[in-house]
């Protein structure tokens, strides 16, 4: 059995966090360390950490200086042992099996890297439905075309967690400090350097939605990060001969600037912020384009926009879309 490494970056989680590391600590995979990444966390976080050290073993404990997940992130696949990699938030439990399964079907399919579906909600017990599931192998080409499918398909496919990785995937990558979407910033570079993955349709990663998670926060200025990571990812699949991607990144990013625009704008009142964003979708917008995602961003639509995004908003108000 070779060793795999389980990486938990922990902030602020002593609500969820013994779930969370009892979950792992219980996998019928049993060749694991499981890497606790205590980043500075000011709650009970760092004594549970400790205590789970002292009765298990495989667990390690690595208590930093407070720097973000990413961060964490990283500096638990610097201090990792395995072959192969799992990361698990500290927040969300997995099933019993999830490690095993991934393994197996890795293996078996001579894969750079597995994984599987999710659920999520507030539930404290959920039930995994074990019931075998066909494999299915993908290339990394429509692993990426699916994180564009919808908001469940791109989680599971972008997300770190639920999945088991060659550590190889990680030479010389890291995730971005300070950003709160850091993995938006690298899982396509991960995924671009697969030639087989195996997707498993069974849900063994229980993605846990908590009020004070930083994903549930009220918006704000900071949660714009994704828009770097969104704009990168129309040259990366450029230069990687992903023509259709590349495409599809472009008109992905055009909509996501019109929606962060009415968001500062009615939101936040953040001229500043609006300016920006305006200044970002001119740099990059081609007379002419007509999204092939949006039916209603036509290319009527996305010049006037161009050129003044308070005509787009007059809009919106008359036609009954827009809301405050």
């Amino acid at each position: 059995m070779e060793l795999i490494s389980i990486i938990v970056p922990i902030y602020k989680a002593e609500a969820y966090l013994d779930k969370c590391i009892q979950s792992i600590a219980q996998q019928t995979y049993k060749n694991i360390e499981i890497i606790l990444v205590d980043d500075e966390s000011p709650d009970k976080c760092p004594e549970i950490c400790d205590k789970w050290a002292a009765k298990d073993n495989r667990v390690i404990v690595i208590h930093k200086p407070n720097g973000g997940v990413s961060s964490s992130r990283n500096t638990g696949l610097a201090r990792t042992n395995g072959e192969y990699i799992a990361m698990v938030d500290s927040d969300d439990y997995i099933s019993e099996n999830m490690i095993e399964r991934l393994y197996i079907a890795l293996k078996n399919n001579d894969a750079d890297l597995s994984l599987c579906d999710f659920d999520k909600g507030k539930e404290e017990n959920y039930i995994f439905d074990n019931t075998t599931a066909e494999n299915e192998i993908i290339d990394a080409k429509t692993a990426l075309e699916r994180s564009y499918i919808d908001s469940h398909k791109a989680l599971q496919y972008i997300a770190p967690w639920g999945k088991l990785y060659k550590k190889s995937l990680f030479d010389n990558l890291e995730y971005p400090n300070g950003k709160i979407f850091e993995d938006i910033y690298i899982t396509h570079q991960i995924l671009c350097r697969c030639n087989k993955i195996v997707v498993i349709d069974s849900i063994m990663t229980y993605y846990f939605q908590h009020s004070d998670s930083i994903m549930n926060k009220k918006f704000h200025i900071g949660k714009l990060d994704y828009l770097d990571a969104s704009k990168s990812r129309i040259e990366f699949f450029k230069n990687n001969n992903f023509t259709e991607l590349s495409e599809i990144a472009y008109d992905e990013y055009l909509h996501s600037l019109i929606w962060e625009y009415s968001r500062t704008r009615d939101i936040l009142h953040d001229r500043f912020a609006k300016k920006a964003i305006i200044k970002r979708f001119r740099e990059i917008y081609v007379k002419g384009y007509e999204s092939k995602r949006y039916p209603d961003e036509n290319r009527k639509f996305l010049r006037i926009f161009c050129l003044n995004p308070e005509i787009i908003v007059l809009y919106w108000r008359i036609d009954g879309k827009f809301k405050k």
